[in-house]
């Protein structure tokens, strides 16, 4: 009997186990594409708009202009839409364009993958993937609104935001801005590059000692991932800091880029 009580004990050991190792991610992110979908649909609907002559930001569904204006969707950073961010909105929509900044974190179960404290990422990995679905998610809905000039969407991102736009492969941009970003990883090919198609434009702007950067597998510089493509330039800074909209170049370089390759 003691044997038999113990081979169950075993048994129920063993099976937990079993249960333990092979358990389901968390509920927000073990489901079908099509809840995928509609989760990273929620970034989209809670983006903030700025519209050129409005004064107030909007959401998608509430966009009303004259005419279709170009449009430049903006990915935020680790730690959500910042007065960074915002700051480089309304400087987008002065020089007539209508800046989409999908809201990251609005997707059910989002959380930061980063510490603004020690300046280092990796606490909650999925967000890469995510911000690629959201880029996708984004250019599809901007494709299908009314208020958008469609041959004429351009990506940015910032930071983690920056890391999403190097590595995004759709075509269709017309153009595509790096900030804090070095398009570098030296133990990770998925993020060491640009990959968006050789003829898309890039424009990236890089502290020389960005304390993101430094010390770590992501030190470098995009210029060095430029490799065969005609229409890319760097703007790098001196200093170690890593928010790019108080640098003037930086202003002008971004109204340059834009202005230079809109389609008329």
């Amino acid at each position: 009997m003691k044997l038999r009580r113990m081979k169950t004990i075993l048994g129920l050991v063993i099976i937990a186990l079993m249960f333990a190792f092979n358990s389901p991610p968390s509920a927000s992110f073990a489901q079908t594409s099509e809840d995928q979908e509609k989760n990273v649909g929620k970034s989209w609907e809670k983006a903030e708009v700025y519209i050129p002559g409005k004064f107030f930001s909007t959401v998608p569904g509430k966009v009303s202009v004259g005419k279709p204006l170009p449009v430049v969707i903006y990915m935020h950073g680790c730690t959500g839409i910042t007065n960074h961010d915002t700051q480089w909105a309304n400087f987008i929509k002065g020089l007539g364009f209508i800046a989409v900044l999908p809201d990251s974190m609005a997707i059910p179960g989002r959380k930061m993958n980063c510490n603004p404290v020690t300046k280092r990422g990796g606490s909650f990995p999925q967000a890469h993937a995510l911000r690629l679905q959201e880029i996708r998610y984004a250019f599809d809905q901007v494709k299908k609104s009314p208020w958008a000039d469609t041959k004429n969407i351009f990506l940015m991102g910032h930071s983690e935001g920056g890391q999403a736009a190097a590595r995004n492969r759709l075509g269709g941009f017309r153009g595509i801005i790096i900030s804090s970003w070095t398009c570098t990883h030296a133990k990770n090919p998925d993020f060491d590059g640009i990959f968006a198609p050789i003829e898309t434009p890039v424009l990236a702007l890089e502290w020389d000692q960005d304390p993101w950067r430094v010390g770590t597998p992501q030190e470098g510089s995009c210029a060095n991932k430029f490799g065969e493509r005609k229409k890319a330039r760097r703007i790098l800074f001196s200093g170690s800091q890593h928010d790019t909209f108080q640098q003037s170049e930086a202003r002008d370089a971004v109204a340059r880029f834009l202005k230079d390759n809109l389609e008329p």
